[in-house]
């Protein structure tokens, strides 16, 4: 619809992004990549890290869709308080509601009818920062916990590095004594323990940086979708309310 034309402008930046990330995770795979990097990571901690990528990118773009909706129904009702269709019907009977049945329920929806029904208790405007503090904390839940993902994929490519050294201090500690031989064995020890302590370190690094661009795409759509409430509230909505406190 012409009218929730850029609500999904997020979401459309995700597929795109994540697409990218497919297309070169299938790269990788073709040229073996990823077989290696399984194979050669003793500490098997690259595979919990890309399998925590994958869930929590899939998770982010339902997110992102979900935003993309909500901002289209936010938009909607823009369009019809700008045409001066009435949001709501004082019914001394049922009470305060939608003026239409097919109102779909949403972050929008419950924030005005919140602040319609706090207007009709007080019997005057009121101020809306603590319902708007309540938006905010609604629509960015659960954003917190895909940052501390991203977060701790990287210090999980951090422990890596770390176990890759004990791997390697652990391969010179077992030398029992030194010759051409056990030197080339030790080399081998040792760029196995390297090996794992490089892997983990890029892909976790890899993979929080990936992850951690994805909500920052979700945190501006929240910012979005606040911006259209408030304005919602603020240019259209007030209006209305006025007159239903007068009336």
């Amino acid at each position: 619809m012409i009218r929730c034309a850029g609500a999904y402008r997020a979401f459309y930046r995700w597929l795109i992004f994540f697409g990218i990330v497919i297309f070169g995770g299938f790269v990788a795979y073709r040229n073996g990549l990823v077989d290696h990097l399984l194979r050669t990571d003793e500490s098997y901690l690259s595979g919990v890290i890309l399998a925590l990528f994958v869930f929590t990118s899939l998770d982010a773009g339902r997110r992102a869709r979900f935003l993309g909706r909500q901002l289209c129904i936010a938009m909607d009702m823009s369009l019809r308080a700008s045409q001066d269709q009435p949001l709501f019907v004082n019914d001394p009977a049922t009470g305060l509601h939608f003026s239409t049945e097919d109102d779909t329920d949403s972050y929008a929806h419950h924030h005005l009818l919140l602040l319609a029904n706090k207007t009709i208790q007080h019997g005057t405007l009121c101020r809306q920062e603590l319902l708007l503090e309540r938006l905010e904390q609604v629509l960015g839940r659960g954003h917190e916990t895909g940052w501390f993902l991203a977060d701790l994929m990287i210090r999980l490519g951090l422990l890596g590095t770390v176990i890759g050294f004990i791997f390697m201090l652990g391969s010179v500690a077992q030398v029992p004594s030194v010759d051409v031989q056990v030197l080339q064995q030790l080399l081998t020890d040792m760029s196995g323990g390297m090996r794992v302590a490089l892997y983990t370190t890029l892909t976790g690094l890899g993979a929080g940086i990936l992850l951690g661009f994805q909500y920052r795409l979700l945190d501006g759509a929240v910012d979005h979708l606040m911006a259209e409430i408030i304005e919602l509230s603020e240019v259209h909505v007030t209006a209305e309310l006025r007159r239903l406190t007068e009336a």
